[in-house]
């Protein structure tokens, strides 16, 4: 596949690398520095007697704020640094997350499905209307293919669903600018090899 633009070869691979998660990581940084920063002056106000307010319900709602809004973006961050530095230690198989070849796919830890195995695919865009995105990046690809198989072929992370075996490959760490086109090409790959793709549109609040 060639990008017609700048007539280079473009990705043709979901392989993750220690890059894909340094947005993740600095934001969770970024998270845990803004939730100490709110987080101890809430608590300090609410624990110190405070002039013009006539009780202590008021001087706990006065810190409260503050405390609940450092408290959510310290779990978030806490959430999100674990998420990558995890990520940045995916190595070889273990850094794949789909790859397609004329026998089928190939999904994290090396695994194979095979075409004739696929009896259909959904397409999954997650959006987040959230009014704090404490770990959720625009610029990232946020969607996933969920494989719905046949029958089931030994393979790790395989969730069984009103009897069908079924796995999910998240691509959401992916900048969108660059595997977007490869997401489509994908979608369009299953098609053009007559597996039914549904698309489906999910809110993620994070």
């Amino acid at each position: 596949m060639k990008n017609a633009r700048s007539g280079k070869y473009a990705i043709r691979d979901f392989v993750s690398s220690s890059p894909h998660y340094w947005p993740m990581l600095d934001r969770s940084f970024k998270n845990l520095f803004f939730g100490f920063l709110m987080f101890f002056p809430g608590l300090y106000l609410a624990t110190i007697d405070l002039p013009g307010t006539p009780s202590y319900l008021a001087q706990i709602r006065v810190g409260g704020l503050p405390m609940a809004v450092g408290g959510i973006c310290v779990i978030f961050g806490c959430i999100g640094f674990a998420t990558g530095v995890m990520g940045t230690f995916r190595k070889r198989e273990n850094a794949i997350d789909l790859k397609i070849s004329a026998k089928g796919l190939t999904v994290r830890g090396g695994h194979e499905i095979p075409w004739d195995s696929i009896s259909h695919v959904t397409s999954i865009q997650y959006h987040n209307h959230a009014a704090i995105q404490a770990i959720w990046d625009r610029a990232d690809l946020n969607s996933a293919f969920v494989v719905h198989l046949k029958e089931p072929l030994g393979i790790p992370r395989l969730k069984t669903k009103a009897g069908i075996p079924q796995l999910k490959i998240k691509l959401f760490r992916y900048p969108a600018l660059d595997y977007k086109p490869l997401y489509d090409w994908v979608g369009t790959e299953f098609e053009r090899r007559h597996i039914p793709v549904d698309m489906k549109w999910k809110t993620k609040e994070t």
